[in-house]
């Protein structure tokens, strides 16, 4: 139905106007992607400058494009994550299930011969959990499910309440600026990897800013007790990671973690409208904290791996 082929620059703005489209319904929505046009262009962006390295197109007869898949991988981590299928079939198609499935086993197919996948076999995919067509097309390829996330979100007078309220003398974390204290550095590293066993960002990398994270971090007598990292984009404060000292946990640590980090981001890169966290399903201790923050559940998210 569509021919496949590899991605250049000046598919830029179709790819975005693709995305942004389907980004608004649930059965088509993929996690790793904002809903309007500015935050999938700035998530292209973000891939590296040469994006369309990491992509392939599904293209109709006239050229359009009307299917993507695109990949971003990490060889620190020696993960891929595949930000897709995404397959947009005209109205009336007298097989949409069927035609949808085949474009996209022709987008993985182009997808994983692409330069950047080569020698990472550990792959993974993250959709909404009414995304039925990518739950099929997961288990047809030998993703497995690897667990259910929920999105939570802040916004209006909740977000804009931590924003404006001032942290109590002595109480706020202070902001990681790697190598200014070689020990703190290692603190945080090994408490993310003890936190996250399997984690997308490294503890090296996070300390580093290498994926662009501000980290802030709360120090005592036997060092660091917790941390949050997070990063802004064009219009969210995303709380990426918080990891809290198992013995310094339900006193309000990593409460004062996130407050402290949106201050910082705010304060950083210019107040957004809205603040968000992924915790995975089950972490009620991270849902209670969030909650308690004002955090309201706006998505629920379910990833799958093969390796």
């Amino acid at each position: 139905m569509y021919s496949i082929r590899s991605a250049v620059p000046a598919d830029e703005q179709s790819v975005v106007d693709l995305v942004a489209r389907l980004q608004v319904d649930q059965e088509h929505l993929i996690g790793y992607h904002g809903a309007t046009r500015e935050e999938v262009a700035d998530e292209l962006a973000g891939f590296r400058p040469d994006w369309a390295a990491g992509a392939v197109l599904a293209v109709d007869d006239e050229g359009a494009v009307r299917g993507v898949l695109s990949v971003d991988a990490d060889p620190e981590v020696g993960r891929a994550w595949l930000h897709g299928p995404y397959v947009d079939l005209p109205d009336g198609h007298p097989a949409p299930r069927l035609a949808w499935q085949n474009t996209a086993d022709d987008l993985l197919d182009a997808a994983v011969a692409l330069p950047r996948l080569a020698g990472i076999g550990d792959q993974e995919l993250y959709g909404h959990r009414r995304h039925r067509r990518l739950a099929d097309f997961a288990a047809r390829h030998g993703f497995d499910p690897v667990g259910s996330s929920r999105v939570f979100a802040l916004d209006g007078p909740g977000l804009r309440g931590v924003l404006v309220t001032a942290a109590g003398e002595g109480d706020e974390p202070r902001v990681l600026r790697a190598g200014a204290d070689p020990a703190v550095d290692a603190g945080v590293i090994a408490l993310h990897e003890r936190c996250f066993p399997s984690p997308t960002v490294t503890g090296r990398q996070l300390v580093c800013g290498d994926r662009g994270h501000t980290v802030l971090v709360l120090t005592g007598a036997d060092g660091v007790i917790g941390y949050a990292g997070g990063f802004a984009q064009r219009d969210e404060l995303y709380v990426d990671y918080v990891g809290v000292d198992p013995g310094m946990r339900s006193v309000g640590s990593g409460r004062a973690l996130v407050q402290a980090l949106l201050r910082a981001l705010a304060a950083e890169h210019g107040a957004r409208p809205r603040a968000a966290a992924v915790i995975s399903l089950g972490n009620d201790a991270s849902e209670r904290m969030f909650t308690a923050l004002g955090f309201t559940l706006r998505l629920e998210l379910v990833g799958y791996r093969r390796k």
